[in-house]
């Protein structure tokens, strides 16, 4: 009698088996890089004051306390490096180029992992602009543009703003392209990255998720893989490789 494959086997075999592949990754994959996650108890929306400077407009109500704040994330996104799981997604990727990375965290770990092309939803704390002469650049120690001289701030999206209409164009047709779609340490709660799952099920794509707590699409998964990704990819790189 042969035995049924779990989880992990029926995810290696998907994987293996698609033609494209689709990650979105969030905040769980970079934990155990020592970057906190956003919702759990010690995550950064539950600290203190954490909320203070993510709006775009707070630069101008306060430049001090706003440049202050994301130089000390900055400096702890520079500290962190990639784990075993943004390690395993990049090989991933090489293993199989028709492979399209997708995140929504702002630390670059996964470019710095090896990735290519990172589609980086939320953009980078590794990058800088200025909002009043546009000038982009990589981290600035002073903060200030080194164009006109003005306050820089994170190259990211903060509340009240849109994504870059490009990188989630990109984002989008990845996802409706893919024949598996790798949900890894993310909610997907939060739109419009959280549509992405949803356009690659439309599409006919396999979609397996892989995270430390129950997720709500994973009544629509064709697999559940329930533990951290820092362990578990690295373990499906295994099979893949074989």
């Amino acid at each position: 009698m042969t035995e049924n494959p779990g989880p992990l086997d029926t995810a290696i075999a998907l994987l293996r088996s698609a033609r494209r592949i689709a990650v979105l990754s969030g905040a769980g994959l970079s934990k155990a890089s020592g970057i906190p996650t956003y919702r759990e108890a010690d995550g950064l929306w539950m600290q203190q004051g954490a909320l203070k400077f993510s709006h775009a407009d707070d630069l101008q109500r306060d430049p001090a306390g706003f440049t202050r704040f994301w130089a000390e994330r900055l400096a702890a996104v520079e500290a962190a490096e990639p784990n075993p799981g943004h390690l395993a997604l990049a090989e991933l990727q090489r293993l199989r180029p028709a492979t399209r990375l997708i995140t929504q965290n702002v630390d670059g770990l996964l470019t710095r992992a090896g990735g290519l092309d990172v589609l980086e939803l939320h953009g980078s704390l590794r990058r800088w602009r200025c909002d009043h002469c546009g000038n982009r650049h990589g981290p600035w120690p002073l903060h200030r543009c080194l164009r006109c001289g003005s306050h820089a701030r994170p190259d990211v999206v903060m509340f009240g703003e849109m994504l870059n209409p490009g990188v989630l164009l990109d984002a989008q047709m990845a996802a409706e392209e893919a024949d598996v779609f790798l949900l890894v340490g993310s909610t997907a709660i939060v739109y419009p990255a959280a549509d992405l799952p949803l356009a690659s099920l439309a599409k006919g794509g396999r979609l397996i998720t892989l995270d430390v707590a129950p997720l709500h699409l994973d009544a629509s998964a064709a697999v559940v893989l329930r533990g951290a990704a820092e362990l578990l990819l690295p373990r499906l790189l295994v099979g893949i490789r074989d």
